[in-house]
């Protein structure tokens, strides 16, 4: 871990219960509570940002699925097809880049 001038202390009132949970947990990890507090922490935000992402996935395959299905029961070509899908989901990733995960 680096240096204290590296953070900010934070005291945090926690349950007995979970207290003795961060103790066995930064035992076995070989780390200080403090660390294993902080490495829990940047897991879950981790997880949130791959929660993001995979919901951010799901949504551009259905996207792209209806978007080219209606516009092949239309009769529009394959390939004017194709050029509006890469446009659609180039908007689709500029819209996604303003906005980040929570």
């Amino acid at each position: 871990m680096s240096n204290q001038t590296d953070h900010t202390i934070v005291r945090l009132r926690v349950p007995p219960e979970l207290k003795l949970k961060i103790e066995k947990s930064a035992e076995a990890n070989n780390r200080s509570q403090s660390a294993e507090m902080v490495a829990r922490l940047e897991q879950a935000f981790s997880q949130n940002q791959n929660d993001f992402n995979a919901g951010y996935n799901a949504c551009m395959a259905h996207m792209i699925i209806a978007v080219s299905k209606a516009m092949s029961e239309k009769g529009i070509p394959w390939s004017d097809v194709q050029k509006t899908l890469i446009e659609v989901v180039d908007d689709f990733h500029r819209i996604a880049n303003d906005k980040k995960a929570p």
